[in-house]
Parts: C-alpha cells; structure tokens; sequence
C-alpha cells in the first residue's frame, strides 16, 4: 500500500480492523509507506501506528533516507552509459539538489536535457556537460515544481488533459474521458491529449484506463489548476458529466460524478435538488454495496442541498435521504446521528405506514446495542399501532395447546407442499412479518413465555398470508419450541428445520442467515447432527454475521459455536484464541449480553488449558440470582468442577440443574452427564445418597442416543461400566469401558475417550492389573494431550508415576 497519508479515515479504518482482527491478521503480511515530509504531526497515520503498537500488533519501521553519492553516481552512469569516475562531478550536483530522490533525480537528469546543459555529442559518442555551467539554481527545488515547469511547456490541451485527469486521482477510465468529450467542444480532443502526455511519459495507459506513473506527477498536473478556481473546475467537471449523462444509467459514473460535483453548490434551487437527488442515489447504491462510509458522506451531502422546509416541499427525497443516512450511520456505529436520522423520520413523517422504515431501524439499532427491553418494548407498541393485539403475557397450557393445533397442519404437509409455500404479496403483511420477527428476537431476553407465543403467531401468519424471510426466522424459532421440553418432539422440529433452510435459499437473504444458522445448529439439529458438523455450521454463521454487519447474530452464533466444540473436545488450545477474539469483539461493540455468556466460556477453556490449580467460582452460590444465565453458569460449574476433581461440589450444580431439568437443552444433558460420574467417585467414599443422580443419567442419555448415537453412545457405556464396576462385575465392565474407549474414538471425542481410557483404567488398578492399568493411563495421556488440557496431562502424570513406583 503505497502512499497511504493519501487516505482517508475510512480506508485506515479498514485497514485498522484488518491489523487488529482477532486472528491477528496472522495470514496477512501487508507492506506501506508514507512520506514523513508531507505529513503534521497530528495527521491520522500517526494514530493509527500508536494505536497498532498498543494492540501488540507486530510493527517493523524502515526509514528510507535518500540515495547516497555512489548510489546516484552509479544511477547517473547507468543512465549515461558512462564510467562512474567520469559522471561524479554530475552526480554530487544532482544529489545536492534533488536529497537522493529516485523519481526527482530521473526528472532533474531530463530537465537538465531538456534545456540542453546535458547533451549527446556525435563527435565524442557520449554525454557530456560543462560542470561550470550547470549550478544548483538551475535545478528547481522539488520534483513538482520541476514537473510542472515541465507540464508547462506542453500545449494549452494537453495541460488541460492532465488538470482534468489530475481531478479524478491518479486513475481515469474510458468511460468518463468519452462523456467529456461529448460533453463540450473544449474536451472535444481530450483523448488524444491525454496519449501525448503519456508519450511525454507523464501517464501510462493500461487498457482503456491513463493513469500517472507516479503520485507527484499526478500532484503535479494538480499544481497546474490554481488553487483558488480548483473547486469551480471540479464542480464544472462533475456538472457536465452529470448533464451529459442524463437519462443513461449512470451507476458505474455516479461517485464520480458526485465527488466531482459536490466541490461547489449550485445557488439554482432546482439544481440543488437534482444534485441532492445524485447524492441520494450515490448513497443508495453504497449502501447496497455494503460501502457504509460513502453512503454516510453521499447522504450528509445531499441534507447539506435541501432547502430549510425540505419536508414540505420535497417529502418523499427527504425521506428517502434520512433513511439512507440512518441505515449508514447504524451500520458504521454512528448511534447519535442515527437517532438523529431516524427522529427526523418519525417526526415529520405523514402516517405510519411511512414511518415503519424509521421504527425498524431504530428497533433494530436497539436490539444491536442489545437494549432489549426498549426494542422489545418499541416493537409491541408498533405491533398494536398496526391493529395486532399483543397479551401482555401467556400461561404455558396455551402455547402448548396453540402448538399442538399448529403442528396438526404442519405435520400433514409434504416437502413438495412446503416447497410449495407461495410468497407473501400484501405490503402491509410483510411490514407485520417484519416487526413479529424483531419483538421476537428481543423477547427471548427479556419475556421469554411470549417468545413462544410470537414464534407462533409468525407461523400462523405465515400460513394464512405466504412466506417471506421473516417467516423463516419465526418458523426455525417455532421448531426450537417443539423440540424443547414443552412438546419434546426433536424429529418434528428437525423436519421444519431442514424444510425451513430451503426455503430460506428463495431469498437469498444473507441477513437472516446468522439467526437461521445459530438457532438451527444451536439448539434443533445437535441433538441429530454431530457436535462438531454443528460447531462448523455454527462458525459459518459468525463469519456470515461479521461479513453482513451483524455482530450480535455473529456473537452468538460464536458462542454457540465455541460451546458446541468444547463439548464435542476440540483443542483447548485452538478454543481459547477463538474464544479471546470474541471477547475482544464483544468489547470493542460494546455488547454486554453477549458478554454474559462468554465471560463464563472464557474462563473454563482458559482454566482447563492451563497449568494452574482451579479455583473455585465466586458467583457459583449466586448462580440461582441469575435466571436469565443461571444454566449456562451451572453448566460450567460443572464442567470445571468434574474436571478438576471437585466431585461434591460437581454434584451440588447438578442436582441444582436436575430440579427443573430441560433435557432439551445439551447444557442440561451435559450437566448431568458429568453429575452422574462424579456420584460414583463419591460413592466410593460410601456417599452413595446421591446415586438416583447417575440412575437419571443413564434413562436420559439413553434416549439421546436414539436420536444420535454420535453424540451419546460412548456416553451411555461409559455409564453402564461404571455401574458394573462399582458393582464388581468385572468383565461387564472392562467389556462395558472398551465400549466407551472405541464409541469416543469413532466420534472424535478426544476428552471423553481419555475419560474413558483413564475410568478403565482405575478399575483394572482396582483388580490387580497394574500393567494393563498403566498402559490404559498411557493412552488417557495421549489424549488429554490431544485435546490440550495441561490439567489433566499432569494429574495423569503424577498418578502414573504413583503408580509406577509401587509397581516397580
């Protein structure tokens, strides 16, 4: 990246993000320069740098200083075609002048040619120059004042050829050259001046596109406008295009034309108008384009044209221009004037039905910053202004009973009926839609009872009216209802699941993916699909929600996709990078939501991965205080307390958990999976109260393995060999572990496989085979090893070695 004190904020921003990503950028190697001569000491580079240093971002400095005298001496005789002996004389005087400057130093030896001080002679057969003559006053002091006196030699056209080329930056394509020439009489020659200029070697031409061979001569050409007439050339520029291209598509000319344009303000009121309508469109089409920065700057632009009653006199611009602004500014993180924006829009506008934009997006903007209840609540009041009436809650007989109704259609429809569904065609229908589907979303954290009760309605919706993207998201919510402990029916949910991902390509809205990805994968299809098939999916929808803007929905789908690999024992390692990353997003967006849940992720992977003794949670008696994360906090009290050998206390979370279960939920199913396990560690203490535990773990996860047996199997005859050994069946159980050892190896379940190998270990220690004992210890080593647990690596280690020595 050349050149880059030539960018705007925008571009270092990008390239800000690009250094700073949380993966380090560490696939990335990128290389700039900047001239520290062209530059304040408070220009934005500077921060950017400083900014670099403080993220640890790996940074190497090289200041490149001029030439010294034997490299000019060597570059000068190249040139000349002379022994360096004989052009130092030549060479020490150009460096004086020119500092060492590659490009100044080429442009000094032409201009010396140019004016003859620097000839060929036939006579001597080589270049010669009288030292005498030539004094550093006839050399100019920089390489654009050099240029330019050189620019000025040229004809009138060909001077006027680089002024307009210099306005475009340091590119200019066909198309706009053909415009201009059509477009007056005096541009009428433009493409042949600007092919002198590049036999002059001022331009290059590549295709149908000139551009300068370097920025100083484009900065150069620039130099030739004078300064105070620069803005009238480029607004007389950006009109002519603009007139010329009248009723032609404009779409590959319109920036350009409005960066052109936008240097002056017409005082005509009717020009101001069509040139507001140029930024709005140029604004609208940035805006498509995901470019949130342009569409900003193009919007405030055409604010700056309308008059002060705009909302009088041109209503539907105005509110065409607002909304533009408000979805850039929301977008790019800009809330204040987004509110601003949006504030507009509700207050002038004339109905409601033109108001919905401004509702949704500031509904949106809310839920974004994961205000929740202001979403929620702002998103009812719309609902009822619409004529839908909204309980202010439901008892779960209802629901249950509205599902039971609903799933009677849905279970009679085949895929072809589904593929079938038509689309919705009534305005007013999918601005419903649209705002079910976000109260929807926001009821979820802040009342879930009616979360159900929307998801419902969107369904309902859906079939009376048709389909739309909305509806998709609603449907996959319905589906997680029906797979939940409510009706427990995960293969009809599964079923609306995969038809409602079909549906959803009809679309192709890249917008509803995250949500679709992270409720699908992350509570329908894992109690089917392999953990780590979900983790993957899971991990897409982050990566979508990022590239579409929507870091809440990529969050989640982040936290989803962290968890979902914890438990299917991804790398530790791996896990705690991912993990840091998104808890660096989590801060720099501001999203405390998001943070609650993985603050909690974060520091189990980090307390497994690490060498360090456990310590026990600080909020684990509070975890009840909590409800909305309470699960999620007894879940990885579990998780650390099993783990780290705390087995009592493992068994007080899970029969915390155990007292309502959702088994619904794989937090739940995990929790008492690891709740089980510590009883019989207890038990052989003679604490055998708790055992009804273990006995509920085996009927639970024995129906989870119907479902996927994946995911479970290895979990049930791990179970089932504990049983036998505490109950001294001994071969049942070897029987029973090596079971469990080959299910957790077939599912790539590293941890589980060295909890089984190390469980099998201890029984066979308990029978007097100490050999085999050790060599199954090996084994849970290599795996704990594998998964990246240092914890478990050096307990294994210590009771290898105990053992061991009593052996030996």
């Amino acid at each position: 990246l050349a050149d880059i004190h030539w960018s705007d904020s925008a571009s270092l921003d990008v390239l800000h993000s690009i250094l700073t990503d949380i993966k380090g950028a560490s696939c990335i190697y990128i290389i700039s320069s900047y001239r520290n001569n062209e530059v304040s000491k408070d220009h934005a580079i500077f921060s950017l740098i400083n900014d670099l240093k403080a993220r640890n971002v790996p940074l190497t400095t090289l200041h490149l200083d001029g030439m010294e005298i034997d490299d000019v001496n060597q570059l000068v005789s190249d040139a000349l075609g002379l022994f360096p002996r004989i052009c130092k004389p030549l060479s020490q005087l150009v460096l004086r002048k020119t500092k060492g400057n590659p490009l100044f130093i080429q442009e000094c030896l032409r201009s010396l040619v140019d004016r003859g001080s620097l000839r060929y002679s036939f006579r001597e057969r080589r270049w010669v120059w009288d030292n005498d003559t030539i004094s550093p006053e006839d050399i100019a002091d920089n390489v654009c004042e050099l240029l330019s006196t050189k620019m000025t030699a040229l004809s009138e056209n060909t001077q006027l050829a680089l002024k307009v080329a210099s306005c475009f930056g340091t590119t200019l394509n066909s198309t706009i050259v053909k415009t201009l020439m059509s477009a007056s009489a005096s541009f009428s020659s433009l493409q042949n001046e600007l092919e002198k200029a590049v036999d002059d070697n001022f331009m290059l031409k590549d295709g149908s596109t000139y551009r300068f061979i370097h920025d100083k001569v484009r900065e150069a050409a620039y130099g030739l406008i004078r300064k105070e007439e620069r803005n009238q050339f480029h607004h007389r520029i950006g009109t002519l295009l603009y007139n010329t291209a009248q009723g032609q598509d404009i779409d590959d000319m319109i920036y350009f034309i409005a960066d052109q344009i936008n240097h002056g303000t017409p005082e005509n009121p009717k020009q101001r108008i069509d040139i507001a309508e140029l930024n709005y469109k140029a604004a609208s089409n940035a805006m498509r384009n995901s470019n949130f920065a342009a569409a900003y700057f193009y919007s405030n632009a055409a604010i700056k044209l309308l008059p002060q009653n705009h909302w009088d006199l041109y209503y539907d611009l105005s509110k065409g221009i607002f909304l533009v602004l408000g979805n850039a500014a929301v977008a790019d993180g800009r809330y204040k004037e987004a509110t601003h924006a949006l504030d507009q829009i509700l207050t002038h506008g004339k109905s409601l039905t033109d108001k919905l934009d401004g509702h949704y997006l500031k509904i949106t903007m809310l839920a974004n910053r994961q205000q929740f209840k202001l979403a929620y609540d702002a998103g009812v009041e719309v609902l009822r202004q619409l004529g839908e009436t909204i309980p202010v809650t439901v008892n779960p007989e209802s629901i249950a009973n509205t599902v039971k109704t609903m799933q009677a259609k849905l279970d009679g429809m085949s895929e072809r009926d589904w593929m079938g569904f038509k689309n919705i065609e009534s305005s007013f229908n999918h601005s419903l839609m649209q705002f079910y589907n976000q109260v929807e979303n926001s009821s979820y954290f802040v009342n879930f009872p009616m979360f159900k009760w929307f998801s419902c309605r969107i369904v309902q919706l859906s079939l009376e009216h048709g389909f739309c993207k909305y509806s998709a998201v609603g449907m996959i919510q319905y589906a997680t209802i029906l797979a939940g402990q409510l009706i427990n029916d995960v293969q009809g949910a599964y079923k609306i699941g995969k038809m409602v991902l079909k549906l959803s390509e009809r679309f192709d809205a890249m917008d509803i993916m995250p949500y679709i990805y992270m409720t699908y994968y992350g509570y329908i299809a894992v109690h089917i699909e392999p953990f780590q098939s979900c983790a993957d999916m899971l991990k897409r929808g982050f990566e979508i929600g990022l590239s579409t803007g929507d870091v809440s929905s990529a969050l989640f789908n982040g936290i989803h996709y962290i968890q979902k690999s914890l438990v299917s024992g991804a790398n530790l390692s791996v896990l705690k990078k991912e993990c840091d990353y998104q808890m660096r997003l989590v801060e720099a967006h501001s999203l405390p939501v998001a943070k609650m849940y993985m603050s909690p992720l974060q520091e189990t992977i980090a307390l497994l991965s690490a060498r360090e003794g456990y310590s026990d949670l600080t909020r684990s008696d509070d975890v009840s205080k909590v409800t909305e994360f309470s699960e999620s906090l007894t879940f990885h009290g579990v998780i650390q307390t099993f783990w780290f050998g705390h087995y009592d206390r493992c068994i007080f979370y899970a029969e915390k958990s155990s007292a309502s279960p959702d088994m619904s939920q794989l937090k739940s199913i995990m929790t008492l999976f690891y709740g089980a396990l510590s009883c019989f560690h207890c038990s052989k203490r003679g604490q055998k109260k708790h055992m009804h535990l273990a006995s509920q773990a085996v009927n639970v996860i024995r129906e989870k393995a119907k479902e996927s047996s994946w995911n479970y199997q290895n979990k049930i005859h791990l179970l089932q060999a504990q049983f036998f050994s505490a109950n001294g069946e001994r071969d049942n159980a070897k029987a029973s572990f090596e079971a469990a050892i080959t299910a957790a190896r077939k599912s790539k379940f590293p941890h589980e496989e060295g909890l089984a190998c190390e469980y099998s270990a201890l029984h066979c220690i308990k029978n007097g085979e100490n050999k085999d004992g050790l060599e199954l210890l090996e084994k849970a080593k290599d795996c704990y090893k594998k998964w990246g647990s240092q914890v478990k690596v050096d307990a294994i280690t210590k009771r290898i070695e105990k053992i061991a020595a009593k052996v030996g």
